[in-house]
């Protein structure tokens, strides 16, 4: 029976009670029942209490599905700071109770219009006369009490109140209990309600028994506070009390920290809820708890469940707790979580099990043991298949047999102990010898073992049999060899092929130039100066000879420009960017430095061809109404930048570009890249969604030839 169960007289309609407890876990249960069940009834409910214990009660209430935003929105939950209300009718340090009556009947009032149940009832819980006890205001902490029954007479609500036990020192238990009592129809002590009523329905004259059993429990608490504050201090065990069903009375932090839950949550629960669903169908909790009524206690280990559904494992101790008289009151359980204990308990296990079966049934390793000396003490069927040697040949023996001649002769397998010994390991790659004479390259790992004390008792030996894979690294290393070789012959083919297009470009544009277009200029001067015939024709095939001439002029100029040649780059540019301008209608800006002079021919060249392929591009794929070229010098170092405001060119091609000489560049590009690489530079491509930007960077100071000015 709880607060919510106390029975109230026909004469007294006001039901006032009050609860002295310890934990606040306990007292957020009992409001729990008490407010919770008022809410879900329709009736109103008025908190006014410490700030700790409203958002305490405002999580317990919500965990067990109360929406109280919805009361608050309806008018049926106020929840107040109990320091707050007092001060507006606190006058000279004393309750005022005319005051009292305004602030909190009005209150009352508010609650009972906002009531849906049939009564409006109204429910409400106060600190407020706690904190002044607390204070040591006791006068007007009775003074209070008494103005919450006067008001009852005139408002019709419910009453409960809560001291905390520690507020009340030995010397002043029994006038103090007394006075308290006096003042309310109940007292709820430790879940247990006590009604203080006669028969008659009025407060009892003389101390009842009820009163009597309540100073006994907080003489005990005062008693054991040293042994609680121990407890709420611990935080490597869960420890707590059980009812006589197995419901949790109280919760420590440590008990919050292993399982999850905090005290509002949990406390009136059944400790059931912290065992696998399999234990709870197989009734495990109550075995225990008769186990612990039978022999005094029981402990057990096992999985346990956390708030989260997580698990551990636990040590757990329950032990029933009796009265004087022999009655069983309830149950004390201690829980240590040991999931870190139990899994290295099973790791040890798996491991231990794993190594026997693996030195058992491995073929690819041979593993054995040597003794300090370095003599063979075990074997393993994986030793026998690459050493060709049986156990009874080879056990007693030295492991030096193993090496070649000369490895024994420099001292090799005494080093290796010795180096073992030292570092705590070796790791050797070398050629071994088996039984039958034939060689092997063998991966070895030697490992010194030893005791508890430290002594040595041996070695542990690992040998992998790596032949293949050594043949076969040494055959990638040769193809590998080989493939740089290629590589290199390929490199320089490109490039001798490249200057040899140069070269072929320069020879058939200066043919063009020097042979074809003065025949083809000669042939304009001859119709030009023919007089006979329609002039309309002679006109023209003077104007057809005319477009060829500079037809040819201009591919001569394409395949190689005289003006690079002649005045170097930074004219030659200018006069290129005027042609391109003109044949694909995509307007050309340059910008170079005033001071900008001649560069070495093959710098020149090659910076020229990557503005022609760049410009080439930007035309057929770039859909860019503008391009901007600009060449600079920082330094040792001659950079040439072509940029364009086109769609840009996909990601996957620029990451391939960047990876490989022979990436997804056209094929202009991948020239041009390599033929910068022979020269010391290089060629970079970045492109957004906005554009695409070429930077191709040579050397300054070791292609310049010679030094002249910009014409």
């Amino acid at each position: 029976m709880s607060v919510a169960d106390l029975p109230s007289s026909i004469a007294h309609q006001h039901v006032h009670t009050v609860q002295f407890y310890g934990e606040d876990g306990v007292l957020l249960h009992e409001l729990n029942g008490y407010i919770g069940s008022a809410l879900a009834a329709g009736s109103s409910a008025i908190i006014i209490a410490t700030e700790g214990h409203i958002v305490g009660l405002a999580q317990t209430l919500q965990a067990h599905g109360v929406d109280l935003r919805k009361a608050e929105a309806e008018n049926r939950y106020f929840a107040l700071n109990a320091t707050e209300v007092m001060s507006q009718f606190i006058v000279d340090g004393r309750p005022d109770p005319v005051r009292f009556e305004e602030v909190v009947g009005s209150l009352i009032a508010r609650a009972a219009q906002g009531a849906r149940d049939e009564n409006r009832c109204v429910v409400a819980f106060g600190e407020m006369v706690a904190l002044l006890w607390a204070e040591g205001r006791v006068e007007a902490a009775l003074e209070l009490e008494k103005m919450w029954n006067a008001l009852a007479k005139r408002r019709s609500f419910s009453l409960h109140c809560a001291y905390p036990m520690q507020g009340f020192r030995r010397e002043e238990l029994a006038d103090s209990l007394f006075k308290i009592c006096a003042e309310h129809t109940g007292v709820v002590e430790n879940g247990i309600g006590i009604s203080l009523l006669s028969e008659d329905g009025h407060n009892r004259d003389s101390k009842p028994t009820g009163e009597a059993s309540l100073l006994t429990t907080v003489e005990w608490q005062g008693r054991n506070e040293p042994f609680k504050l121990f407890v709420q201090n611990v935080e490597d065990y869960a420890i707590f009390m059980l009812d006589v069903e197995g419901r949790i009375a109280t919760w420590n932090p440590g008990a919050r920290r292993i399982k999850g839950y905090k005290a509002s949550e949990i406390i009136g629960q059944h400790f059931s809820r912290f065992y696998p669903e399999e234990d709870v169908r197989a009734g495990k909790p109550q075995t225990l708890l008769d186990r612990a009524i039978k022999g005094g206690h029981v402990e057990d280990e096992g999985w346990r469940v956390r708030k989260d559904g997580s698990k551990f494992w636990a040590n757990v101790t329950i032990t029933a707790v009796k009265d004087d008289a022999g009655k069983l009151i309830g149950f004390g359980k201690v829980t240590r979580d040991l999931t870190e204990r139990k899994r290295a308990e099973l790791a040890l296990h798996r491991s231990e099990q794993r190594a026997r079966l693996f030195v058992e049934a491995v073929e690819d390793y041979a593993i054995f043991m040597l003794d300090p000396e370095g003599c063979v003490s075990t074997w393993n069927i994986g030793a026998e298949r690459i050493k060709g040697y049986k156990a009874t040949e080879i056990i007693g023996q030295h492991f030096s047999r193993f090496y070649p001649e000369e490895d024994v002769r420099a001292g090799k397998p005494e080093w290796e102990l010795k180096v073992a010994l030292e570092v705590g390991r070796l790791e050797d790659e070398g050629w071994r010898l088996r039984k039958d004479g034939s060689r092997f390259w063998a991966n070895v790992i030697i490992t010194p073992v030893r005791d508890h004390t430290g002594t040595l008792i041996g070695f542990t030996k690992v040998t992998r049999d790596f032949t293949e894979r050594m043949i076969a690294q040494r055959a990638l290393e040769d193809s590998q060899r080989r493939l740089q070789e290629s590589e290199r012959s390929l490199r320089n083919l490109s490039l001798h092929l490249l200057r040899t297009q140069d070269e072929e470009r320069r020879r058939i544009g200066r043919e063009m130039h020097d042979s074809l277009g003065q025949y083809l200029s000669l042939l304009k001067i001859k119709l030009d100066s023919i007089s006979q015939g329609s002039p309309q024709e002679i006109e023209e095939c003077s104007s057809l000879v005319e477009e060829c001439v500079k037809e040819v002029r201009t591919i001569s100029y394409l395949l190689y420009p005289p003006m690079l040649e002649e005045m170097g780059l930074k004219s030659a540019i200018p006069w290129y960017l005027e042609g391109f301008s003109k044949r694909s209608g995509i307007q050309a800006n340059f910008s170079a430095p005033m001071e900008f002079g001649r560069l070495g021919r093959d710098a020149e060249l090659v910076l020229f061809r990557v503005l022609q392929e760049s410009l080439t591009n930007v035309q057929r794929h770039s859909g860019s109404k503008t391009v901007d070229i600009g060449i600079s010098q920082f330094k040792d170092k001659v950079t040439l930048q072509v940029r364009d405001q086109g769609k840009g060119m996909p990601s996957a091609v620029i990451e391939h570009s960047s990876q490989d000489w022979l990436g997804s560049l056209g094929v202009g590009l991948r020239g041009m890249s390599e033929r910068l690489r022979q020269v010391g530079g290089n060629l970079e491509i970045s492109s957004t969604e906005t554009g695409t930007e070429v930077r191709a960077t040579v050397p300054f100071t070791k292609l310049q030839s010679t030094t002249t000015s910009s014409t």
